[in-house]
């Protein structure tokens, strides 16, 4: 593998990649898989393509946590893991730099889950950018229960990132900002017009 990660957290239902710029975490990204992609797989997919965009994180001085999600979970086990990465990314990182938490298909429904209950919990999970990228669509129960939770974390700015003809259950008026595009080149997860917008939407 090209770009090999600088280290592996084992979560208790998953794996977190961390690909760090510094010697400490700083303003991270948290980016969740689609439930059962390889993190071998998805760290090409950042890297190949249009969007280099571990190496324009790296460039801005950011670095990128990838969290794996196992193929069979649900809601509340993939949003498990993705709030034990939020709170060892809190846990590890230095400065006062806003986290941006977020991810794809099922790892966007996992990180707005592990948000919302956090908030729900009045935990502090120091995000000042949510990011969903052709996020799942729940099922009804798992409507249900992010209804239990208010629906979406509510103190971030909310990115939603959606190919044209696709859905993710999500209304027009949830996310703060919406960009609709062309879906990425086979083998990369975000086109050029994708990464160049969350970049430049990265908390300061």
């Amino acid at each position: 593998m090209a770009t090999a990660p600088n280290e592996t957290w084992q979560l208790r239902n998953g794996t977190a990649w961390v690909f760090a710029a510094g010697e400490r975490l700083s303003g991270p990204v948290v980016l969740a898989g689609d439930a059962g992609t390889d993190l071998e797989a998805l760290t090409e997919s950042l890297e190949d393509g249009p969007c280099a965009f571990l190496s324009e994180l790296r460039a801005r001085g950011r670095d990128l946590v990838l969290v794996g999600l196992p193929a069979d979970a649900g809601i509340s086990g993939d949003g498990g893991t993705v709030q034990e990465a939020v709170q060892r990314v809190i846990g590890e990182t230095s400065g006062d730099t806003p986290l941006t938490v977020g991810g794809t298909g099922r790892g966007a429904l996992a990180a707005r889950y592990a948000l919302a209950s956090m908030e729900y919990m009045r935990l502090d999970h120091r995000t000042g950018t949510h990011f969903s990228h052709n996020g799942a669509v729940p099922d009804l129960d798992e409507e249900a229960e992010l209804m239990r939770l208010g629906g979406r974390p509510r103190t971030p700015v909310f990115l939603r990132m959606l190919d044209g003809g696709a859905a993710d259950g999500l209304g027009e008026d949830e996310a703060d900002l919406t960009m609709a595009g062309e879906a990425a080149p086979a083998g990369s997860l975000f086109s050029k017009e994708y990464g160049s917008w969350l970049l430049d939407n990265l908390p300061r």
